[in-house]
């Protein structure tokens, strides 16, 4: 079983599910409101240790009942909490999520605790862990000081780190340059490389500045499009797995934590982000965020059942 460190916010989810985002000033009638745990660390603590891990998260919460819950709802699924702070001035984190009709998502963070996180607490919640880690997992929802901390005691202690770029963060590559694997969507690549990437051309010109910095791979999330690849060797695009989304919120949670599993199990890049892909895809069919996470029997499912798709095709191709 890999054993995998993940450094991220802890933060509650208030999801209101509506026709449509509101417009300034409107009062819209929404369809049904839930509360559950998430923030982009939880949830791939979550994802990587339904996948198959061994986790261990780093991170803040509030000395009050959603930072109860969240360490209740981690325990629950396995993740081992022992290196989570309990701050007794910060409230825990709280996301407010709409979700239209679409199944798109718009988020406003409070950070909370998880602003308080240092490099210190970082430092010294990995120091007894090292030799046993076989990846580390960290977001840019926490302070840079603390992303850095992570991933420079990755590099120096030789496990691989995969960051999350996410939320849209313009962190500078002082924080980052030194990961094996940097993983933006669309939106995080613009707040790193300062220019839109909404295109294929545009998310490639992207992933190689930011390869350009210092990490060893850049991976875009790009959704429905799938997922690009950039690395010493050049540019792929690896295609998504074709599903039925009704709801995105936490699939790229579930895209990283995925793909930080697949990492620790050595599998090559490629197959990591195929890998990943499906447990990103996976995720957007359920409604919510921790709770839509897949299990790693669904993920080899869904990769068996695309793979018989794909011989077919090429049979037919063939002919």
């Amino acid at each position: 079983m890999p054993v995998v460190a993940a450094v991220g916010s802890i933060i509650t989810d208030l999801m209101v599910y509506t026709p449509r985002v509101p417009t300034l000033g409107e009062n819209l009638l929404a369809h049904r409101f839930q509360i559950g745990p998430g923030g982009k660390g939880a949830n791939a603590a979550v994802a990587c240790a339904r996948l198959g891990a061994s986790v261990i998260l780093v991170g803040c919460v509030g000395d009050d009942h959603f930072g109860r819950q969240e360490l209740t709802a981690l325990r629950a699924e396995g993740v081992i909490v022992d290196a989570v702070s309990v701050h007794p001035q910060a409230s825990t984190g709280v996301a407010f999520i709409l979700v239209d009709d679409s199944g798109e998502n718009t988020i406003l963070v409070v950070d909370g605790a998880n602003s308080c996180l240092s490099a210190l607490q970082v430092e010294t919640a990995l120091a007894p862990h090292w030799s046993r880690l076989d990846a580390v997992l960290v977001d840019f929802e926490v302070p840079p000081e603390a992303v850095a901390a992570a991933v420079r005691g990755a590099a120096k202690h030789g496990i691989p780190s995969i960051v999350d770029a996410g939320p849209p963060r313009p962190f500078p590559a002082e924080v980052w340059r030194d990961a094996t694997i940097l993983s933006p969507n669309e939106l995080e690549a613009a707040a790193l490389v300062g220019h839109p990437v909404e295109s294929e051309t545009q998310a490639e010109a992207a992933a190689r500045a930011l390869l350009a910095k210092g990490p060893q791979a850049v991976v875009i999330k790009r959704g429905g499009a799938g997922a690009l690849l950039a690395a010493e060797k050049g540019i792929r695009h690896l295609p998504a797995v074709p599903v039925a989304a009704v709801d995105t919120t936490g699939a790229g949670d579930a895209f990283t934590g995925a793909l930080a599993v697949a990492v620790a199990e050595g599998l090559d890049l490629e197959g990591a982000v195929r890998f990943a892909n499906a447990a990103g895809g996976l995720a957007t069919t359920r409604w919510g965020t921790m709770r839509a996470l897949p299990s790693r029997a669904e993920v080899e499912a869904l990769l068996t059942g695309q793979s018989k798709i794909d011989r077919l095709v090429r049979r037919v191709e063939e002919r």
